[in-house]
């Protein structure tokens, strides 16, 4: 039924194009109402895409900041110090540098991260933030469901 209808339309455009040398009034705004109809499904795709790409790159980095402390925690035991880093970072300008070989540059913006107390993380998202808890008397690095913005976001860690 909808082909018939476009196809109707797009003939009727036809004939009216042989007559004129301009675009009518009805051909701009059957454009406008088609792209308009693209644009609503087209937004939220692209959208619901960044943000499971900004989950992609932080479970990309929390998988490296765990295998950094099992690293650490291997390297310790057998030097005979304790297993856990106190603090994964050594200041507040370069998180995880204690675990990772490149240190992280906090920011503001969506896909960085910033230390929001001792041994606590923020992941920010475009409409949200995921935060993220160290206890270095177990060597856990695990999201905190009741700190994030939606405890389910937690889901993918």
């Amino acid at each position: 039924m909808e082909t018939r209808v476009i196809h109707h339309i797009l003939s009727w455009i036809r004939i009216m194009r042989i007559n004129s040398k301009a675009f009518t009034i009805i051909e701009l705004l059957f454009v406008i109402i088609i792209i308009g109809i693209l644009a609503t499904v087209a937004l939220p795709k692209f959208s619901e895409s960044y943000k499971q790409s900004l989950i992609s790159k932080a479970q990309s980095k929390v998988s490296a900041i765990r295998s950094g402390l099992q690293v650490y925690k291997n390297k310790h035991i057998l030097q005979g110090l304790p297993p856990y880093p106190t603090a994964l970072d050594s200041d507040n300008n370069h998180l995880f540098d204690q675990v990772l070989p490149s240190a992280i540059t906090p920011g503001t913006s969506s896909g960085d991260w910033q230390k929001i107390g001792t041994n606590q993380y923020k992941y920010i998202l475009n409409d949200g933030y995921i935060v993220f808890r160290y206890n270095n008397s177990n060597g856990q690095f695990s999201c905190d469901p009741n700190l994030s913005s939606d405890s389910s976001l937690c889901d993918y860690f």
